[in-house]
């Protein structure tokens, strides 16, 4: 399994980690591109990255829940969010600095076990996979998290959502992903009405960990953690 992490040549405003290069979101798109035009015997990747404030559409859209455009943080100037519509399943999610994006490109069928199931794999399997590692990370944090049957995701309960997960396959390789929110300003969430759920609520690692009095671990930290277990968990079977 080879681990990239992705960033553009300057640092992009709005950054959470002095130092840590921030990648556009097309340039995402383009990595993934590339990587889904392989032959299925290339190795598989995970593509870590954060964000400038974007908003996406999967192929369920929701352009209502769509509620604006520039991002407005206390003491900093606006910032014109870009809107993408992607192949993702899902609906509309969010990103940002802070936000840690993981995009395994990796070939389901071919993955050990259960996983590669079928001629082309288990793709509900496949999210609880991602939902399980996510879950793992914030309990190695401190931090308790559920799923829930019917939405895909990470939640802290029924109404506050940590962890959002959109996923596709392009011959059989896997695209997008997962985005989990250790830092990000919680402003922008307020420019969607996350996953189209009206009434859900975004939340983020430090903040949880902060209410409960429990140290904060650092960006580098939960990163390392959750491409961890990723790595762990996907793997392909023997030939």
């Amino acid at each position: 399994m080879d681990v990239r992490f992705l960033g553009d040549d300057r640092t992009l405003p709005l950054s959470s980690v002095a130092g840590r290069h921030l990648c556009a979101y097309a340039t995402a798109l383009t990595a993934m591109d590339a990587l889904t035009a392989r032959p299925a015997e290339a190795s598989d990747v995970l593509l870590s990255v954060e964000h400038p404030p974007t908003i996406t559409l999967g192929r369920r859209g929701g352009h209502a829940a769509i509620h604006g455009r520039v991002l407005r943080v206390p003491g900093r100037p606006p910032y014109p969010v870009e809107v993408h519509e992607i192949a993702r399943g899902g609906a509309v999610t969010y990103h940002a600095p802070g936000q840690l994006v993981v995009y395994p490109v990796v070939q389901l069928p071919r993955m050990a076990g259960a996983l590669g199931r079928g001629p082309l794999g288990d793709l509900g399997g496949y999210v609880r996979t991602l939902e399980r590692c996510i879950v793992a990370t914030c309990a190695q944090a401190g931090l308790e998290t559920v799923t829930r049957p019917g939405f895909s995701g990470v939640w802290c309960d029924d109404r506050t959502k940590l962890a959002s997960i959109g996923v596709g396959v392009r011959k059989g390789w896997t695209f997008h992903g997962l985005a989990l929110n250790v830092n990000p300003h919680l402003e922008g969430f307020a420019l969607v009405t996350p996953c189209a759920l009206d009434g859900v609520r975004m939340t983020t690692l430090w903040r949880e960990l902060e209410r409960r009095g429990l140290p904060t671990p650092t960006f580098a930290e939960i990163e390392a953690d959750l491409l961890g277990r990723l790595a762990q968990a996907l793997v392909r079977a023997p030939l």
